[in-house]
């Protein structure tokens, strides 16, 4: 396997680079250089970065010379990164009012996507993704997989949206790159017992070592591997999209008897974080961290600016997490870039339905993250129903509507209900925080 993964990085990721005009393969060496670095040239690096950025932003974004003008302030002004705080936060209401004033106007020179967020506070947001990006957050995660003990290429289990929709399939292009890299992805969403049993068939006939999916659904599998007194051992299992919780980690962890990698990250904010250790995710090097107003713990908003998307710069995005940084706890961790040692707000609940169909939250942010809609709440309101409620945007039509149905009794089951109730307002808990998927 060694060989086959030097044959990919050595041979494929540049192949596909000059092909898709990404830069996979350069960020991957650059960053395994960056771990080298001291952390003073870490930051000297960041601050590099910021100044261009800044003056990317003030030349070519209408929206970002407004603000300039407004402030009386010249890119010049800014000598690293710690002078961000001269300029205004970002929300995601303010992104969407300004959306084609933020977008830089030559654009067409910076090779992109279109993309959007997958809405797990319930309000999905579309944005343009540079593949700089893209590409270092996806060499940042193949870093960190490796330091978990994964070779590129390594055969693993993907639990996630796969297969949500209906009628959508991937494209060739994706196919061949999955199959390369030997991704078998399943969907994490409806995780029964006759799923699970199927999965864990699977991975001791391909003799699958690495799980890759969202907390809930490792979790959920590894219950029923406990509860069926199953021998599954693994190398590791990467968490993503979801907190882990220490029910979570306890029960992957007797279950499987391996490492636990939890990752943290949002393409619309540039941000990859892992936590190779409880309590210290390694942020990468491209997105700079700040917290709005910390209270005396560490903990607040996080703010981010991802210093590689040029396609669409967000400056101090506020993209609704809140997470908690300790810089004395952190001074002497061995990791020379940013480290978030907690990630406040990213649960939601299991549902499970009388029928046996057991549901997951984050595979449902993918299939609102495309539609106009501008707010929605999963949650279970009785015997085998489900209710979901929806503030809607202009564009919103009867096809959303077919498709979210369409979607829905794919996973709840043809004995299930699903309720579709358009809202104009969908009550926030009593901390004040929106939950989208609840039991």
């Amino acid at each position: 396997m060694a060989l086959y993964s030097f044959f990919l990085k050595k041979a494929v990721l540049p192949t596909g680079d000059r092909l898709m005009k990404t830069s996979l393969s350069s960020f991957y060496n650059r960053i395994n250089e960056m771990r080298s670095y001291s952390r003073e040239e870490i930051t000297q690096w960041q601050d590099n970065r910021v100044r261009k950025l800044l003056h990317h932003a003030y030349c070519n974004s209408r929206y970002y010379q407004k603000i300039f003008a407004e402030l009386e302030l010249h890119p010049d002004d800014f000598k690293s990164s710690k002078d961000l705080n001269k300029l205004p936060n970002l929300e995601k209401s303010t992104i969407l009012a300004h959306f084609d004033e933020i977008i830089p106007d030559n654009i067409q020179e910076i090779p992109h996507k279109v993309s959007a967020t997958g809405g797990s506070t319930g309000d999905p947001m579309p944005y343009m993704l540079d593949y700089d990006s893209w590409s270092f957050s996806n060499a940042n995660s193949i870093i960190n997989w490796e330091k978990a003990g994964y070779e590129y290429g390594d055969k693993y289990l993907a639990l996630g949206s796969t297969s949500l929709f209906i009628n959508k399939k991937e494209s060739l292009k994706h196919k061949a790159y999955y199959a390369l890299k030997n991704k078998i992805g399943r969907n994490g969403i409806n995780m029964s017992k006759s799923v699970c049993m199927e999965y864990v068939s699977l991975i001791k006939r391909r003799k699958i070592c690495f799980i890759y999916g969202y907390a809930s659904s490792i979790y959920l599998l590894a219950k029923y591997v406990l509860e069926q007194n199953e021998k599954v051992q693994l190398t590791a299992c990467i968490t993503t999209a979801e907190v882990l919780t220490d029910q979570y980690r306890n029960t992957i962890s007797k279950a499987f008897q391996c490492k636990i990698l939890d990752a943290y990250g949002a393409h619309d904010g540039g941000i990859t974080a892992y936590a190779h250790e409880k309590g210290y995710f390694e942020t990468g090097y491209n997105c700079l961290v700040r917290i709005e107003k910390a209270d005396p713990n560490g903990k607040g908003a996080a703010l981010l600016t991802d210093l590689t998307n040029f396609a669409m710069p967000l400056i101090n995005y506020k993209l609704g997490d809140e997470i908690q940084i300790n810089d004395p706890k952190n001074a002497d961790y061995p990791y020379n870039g940013q480290i978030i040692n907690k990630v406040l707000g990213r649960t939601s609940d299991i549902i499970v339905l009388e029928n046996g169909n057991t549901l997951t939250g984050p595979g449902f942010t993918i299939l609102f993250k495309d539609l106009p809609v501008e707010h929605y709440c999963i949650e279970k309101t009785g015997v085998n129903q489900i209710t979901c409620g929806i503030i809607k945007q202009p564009q919103y039509a009867h096809k959303h509507e077919s498709l979210i149905r369409s979607t829905f009794e794919k996973h709840i089951g043809e004995d299930a209900e699903l309720r579709i109730e358009y809202l104009t307002e969908i009550p926030l808990t009593n901390s004040g925080k929106r939950v989208y998927f609840k039991n």
